[in-house]
């Protein structure tokens, strides 16, 4: 059985995107013409006869999040595959999809995703049905795009708390110079036993005032932004014991 050709990854869609900017490229849907009438498998992938291609284009002032891709057929003995292509400055083909599983199966899709923070790559894109095994050179397939979103940024958190105390005297605890790029710090969470739990909710408010008892403490701040992301920070404070009088 031949694997399953991966999903090209041009990029990961980072978790709790913002808005959307720009339009989408208008989805499609496409069907053979009888052109690959001929079993890659015999005559050789690629060879004339043997595939099917269909253009796509992604404008300059389109932003896209994904292109999934979908062929499917009705005969679960035939055997097609599935390429996506972008073509390169030199008018070559750069292969960015695929989908090459085997029988029973009647359908192969894929997708392509944008590029790190940036929308999918505008440009002229082929989609390509491979007859691999089959004794129809029927199919039909679908182009569908989703909408570009900007990738929520991370927030950066800071936390000022004085470098030693003594025991029983009341310390604060200031992360109001945590910032957002993006949003805003929604939510406080602290640890002040630095056991890594954030067990104190501190709501909106970015101070905490708390006494501590001697020796060395680790504490922490979890901040949390409008759209979920978090970050922390940490500070060490030695408390001593009273003096005695």
């Amino acid at each position: 059985m031949r694997a399953f050709g991966l999903a090209c990854a041009l990029g990961l869609l980072l978790a709790a995107p913002s808005a959307a900017l720009g339009k989408t490229t208008a989805n499609m849907t496409f069907k053979s013409s009888g052109k690959a009438a001929a079993p890659g498998s015999v005559a050789g992938t690629g060879e004339d006869g043997t595939f099917e291609d269909f253009p796509v284009t992604v404008a300059a002032d389109d932003a896209d999040g994904q292109m999934s891709v979908e062929i499917h057929w009705g005969n679960p003995a035939d055997d097609w595959d599935l390429y996506v292509y972008r073509k390169n400055s030199t008018g070559g083909l750069d292969q960015v999809g695929s989908s090459a599983g085997a029988p029973p199966a009647t359908s192969e899709a894929t997708t392509v995703s944008q590029q790190g923070t940036d929308p999918l790559p505008p440009g002229d894109y082929v989609v390509r049905a491979q007859n691999y095994a089959a004794t129809s050179s029927d199919f039909e397939g679908s182009v569908k795009f989703t909408e570009f979103k900007v990738p929520n940024k991370r927030p950066t958190a800071k936390l000022k708390a004085p470098k030693t105390s003594v025991a029983g005297r009341t310390v604060k605890l200031d992360a109001s110079g945590s910032k957002d790029p993006d949003g805003s710090i929604q939510h406080y969470r602290w640890d002040l036993d630095g056991d890594g739990s954030m067990e104190t909710d501190g709501g909106t408010t970015p101070t905490l005032k708390h006494k501590f008892g001697a020796g060395v403490h680790h504490v922490a701040v979890q901040v949390t932004d409008d759209k979920g992301r978090r970050a922390y920070a940490t500070r060490t404070i030695k408390v001593f014991k009273p003096r005695k009088k």
